[in-house]
């Protein structure tokens, strides 16, 4: 896995890490192609979206704790990384459990995880955090969605409060929309409400319908509702289990 860490909380090392693995270029504005969706990795779900979340767009994922947010999300990690494709992660809490990404099936070498803390400010070096300013997660965000070259860039946004997303619904998303639209990148919110607005292409609402428990747990048997597809190709709901 590649954690982006910066003790001074300088936005511009990261901007120099992504240049360094020849991620610095943005796809032509000019081509719009049309790209498959990116499998969840959850049959049901897929067959209900079409083949999976929207290229080219903001896809929210909401949903109350425990949920089931963050399994969907592991298993769209783990099928765009196995399939070879690089994805980012802005971590807005520091939150990400690496052995349960690695046990969902991400491949931990193609992943860029970038920390921050709960205000949003990049996390330096042994556990310390860095004096940034709060918008420092953001502008991360818009730097990895322009940058090109990311099969799937996720914001988790879980476990913020209600002051901190009031915060994040009043940003620029129609920027961050226009940075990924008409490119292969499947730019993926996590939160527990909607705060993308009108820039987002598709909103899923998660509720749990119940744990399954195999001796250990066994997964999460999960209903998606969609509550918003730009593209068309799916309403009502679904019921799925995530590991």
């Amino acid at each position: 896995m590649n954690a982006y860490k910066s003790s001074t909380a300088d936005i511009r090392s990261l901007s120099a890490l992504i240049r360094e693995h020849g991620l610095g270029h943005t796809l032509p504005q000019q081509a719009q192609p049309r790209h498959a969706a990116a499998p969840t990795g959850i049959e049901e779900f897929d067959i209900r979206l079409g083949g999976g979340l929207l290229r080219g767009a903001i896809c929210e994922v909401i949903g109350s704790c425990s949920s089931g947010r963050t399994g969907l999300l592991l298993s769209v990690l783990a099928r765009s990384t196995r399939a070879g494709e690089i994805a980012a992660y802005v971590d807005a809490t520091d939150c990400l459990d690496q052995r349960s990404a690695e046990q969902a099936g991400v491949e931990l070498e193609r992943l860029l995880w970038i920390r921050c803390n709960a205000e949003g400010g990049l996390r330096g070096p042994q556990g310390a955090w860095g004096h940034a300013p709060s918008d420092e997660a953001w502008q991360a965000a818009n730097l990895v969605a322009a940058a090109g070259g990311f099969g799937v860039v996720a914001i988790d946004l879980g476990g913020l409060s209600k002051r901190q997303l009031g915060r994040w619904q009043g940003r620029a998303w129609m920027r961050l929309k226009h940075a990924v639209e008409g490119s292969s990148t499947t730019l993926v919110v996590l939160a527990e409400r909607h705060v993308a607005g009108s820039a987002a292409g598709m909103v899923l609402r998660l509720r749990r319908q119940r744990t399954a428990w195999e001796g250990l747990l066994g997964g999460i048997d999960l209903q998606v509702e969609v509550v918003k597809d730009r593209a068309h190709r799916a309403d009502g709901k679904a019921a799925g289990r995530a590991a």
